[in-house]
């Protein structure tokens, strides 16, 4: 599916809100829903770029508010932490 430069930056604000895939192609008003959530999963496709970026942005600030709560010898956030650097070594 083509996407407009305003459809990919709606995608990448919706997404940067947690918004589910699926409820992303309903607010965009895309025809076909199944394509959408094709085109996601599609490594390299424009969609999943701008999906993917979204995402990754939240991501980041989660985890940096998470180290900050690490740093004050918050339990939870430190487990998480540990958690991250594991994810962050497997995916080499």
């Amino acid at each position: 599916m083509d996407y407009s430069q305003e459809q990919l930056e709606k995608i990448e604000e919706l997404a940067q809100i947690l918004t589910p895939a699926s409820e992303i192609s309903a607010l965009l008003k895309l025809e076909n829903e199944d394509q959408f959530l094709l085109d996601l999963s599609l490594k390299g496709s424009p969609a999943r770029i701008a999906f993917m970026r979204g995402m990754a942005t939240t991501a980041q600030e989660l985890r940096s508010k998470n180290l900050e709560l690490a740093k004050a010898c918050a339990p939870s956030a430190i487990e998480q932490c540990f958690k991250d650097l594991r994810q962050m070594l497997n995916d080499l």
